[in-house]
């Protein structure tokens, strides 16, 4: 039999390891809210947009081509920030898109750069969207930002440091020579130059000798940003009644011109100086039998400046009106009885209605 005391040790020992068995549970358990990790936050796109472009162009279909661009990719396309604002913390990349040019112009020429936001290294394009229609520009913007974003992934990747298994022996060689990097391909293919058609009615008054030309021109034209160059082929007619009979007047000539281009959201305007040469034809038609008609023709040439305006710019066919003043640098006359009866000299006006049809 046991003793009082030895009967008290014992209930003492049974009493201890319950108490312990007790509190383990708990520590156990308080201790694992401590232990188990905290769920990354998915890495997100950031995207600065211009604010003059903010209303007018249409954001959200760019966002959504974007999103389809960078699906299966683990980033979250995508976060809105304002220019300069770098206080997302979960951020990956951030895209900055900025305007070149003025905000009174559509969304033409624009820079893309991408960065990380803890780093000064950025990967940068500049994009040209004049000749894509404005329906596509979203789209090819997005586009040109999601190849971007995987060519700054790709330098990264090829400059960051890969860790070592094993500890590099040292070895004595002849230095190598430096290889050059590959050329970037460019973020987006853009036409280097447009073109259009232009189909015109033309009237052209020579005050100096009373004669009016009617006729039409066929001009082609080639523009590249801000900048236009044309190539025309016209014809003309007038004809005056003098009392001995009438003379008529008939020419062909070639003109090329060059000049600015100015692109609104209505209207385009071309200003720039031309050149015209020709070959005219003049004859008379006698009003009476004892009258002798005769026929001549020649060289004639002119210079002068040109401004024509058509819209509207976001369609394809385009109407338009052009004026155009200048002087005549080789005159051919039309004379009845030693005298004037009507030609080609001195200052000429110009007026013309047509349509264009970019290509």
């Amino acid at each position: 039999m046991c003793s009082r005391s030895q009967l008290r040790r014992r209930l003492g020992c049974h009493v201890l390891c319950f108490a312990v068995a007790a509190l383990l549970p708990e520590e156990q358990a308080e201790a694992e809210p401590n232990t188990a990790p905290s769920s990354l936050e998915t890495p997100s796109v950031v995207v600065s947009f211009p604010r003059c472009e903010a209303d007018s162009f249409p954001l959200a279909v760019f966002l959504d081509s974007l999103r389809v661009e960078l699906t299966g990719r683990d980033l979250h396309c995508c976060t809105l920030a304002e220019p300069g604002d770098f206080t997302h913390s979960n951020a990956s990349l951030r895209v900055n898109l900025m305007q070149l040019g003025s905000c009174e112009t559509e969304l033409d020429r624009v820079r893309i750069s991408v960065q990380k936001p803890d780093e000064s290294r950025a990967l940068e394009r500049e994009l040209s969207l004049s000749d894509v229609e404005p329906s596509a520009r979203p789209r090819a913007l997005a586009l040109a930002v999601a190849e971007l974003i995987r060519l700054f992934e790709q330098d990264t990747r090829d400059e960051s440091p890969r860790p070592s298994r094993v500890p590099p022996q040292p070895t004595f060689s002849a230095p190598k020579q430096p290889q050059p990097e590959p050329p970037i391909p460019a973020a987006t293919h853009t036409v280097p130059l447009g073109y259009s058609v232009h189909i015109e009615a033309e009237g052209r008054r020579f005050p100096m000798r009373h004669t009016t030309a009617w006729g039409g021109r066929a001009r082609l034209m080639a523009i590249r940003h801000s900048f236009h160059a044309d190539l025309d082929l016209g014809a003309n007619y007038s004809d005056a009644r003098v009392e001995l009979g009438d003379v008529v007047l008939k020419s062909a000539s070639i003109g090329v011109g060059f000049g600015p281009r100015f692109a609104t959201r209505i209207v385009i305007v071309d200003l720039g100086i031309r050149a015209e040469l020709g070959w005219a034809w003049v004859h008379g038609k006698a009003a009476f039998p004892d009258v002798q008609a005769g026929t001549g023709s020649g060289i004639h040439s002119s210079a002068g400046f040109r401004v024509s305006v058509e819209g509207p710019t976001a369609e394809k066919v385009r109407s338009g009106i052009a004026l155009e003043s200048g002087a005549t640098l080789r005159s051919i006359n039309g004379d009845v009885g030693g005298q004037n009866a009507m030609g080609i000299a001195g200052y000429y006006l110009l007026a013309a209605v047509g349509f264009g049809v970019s290509l």
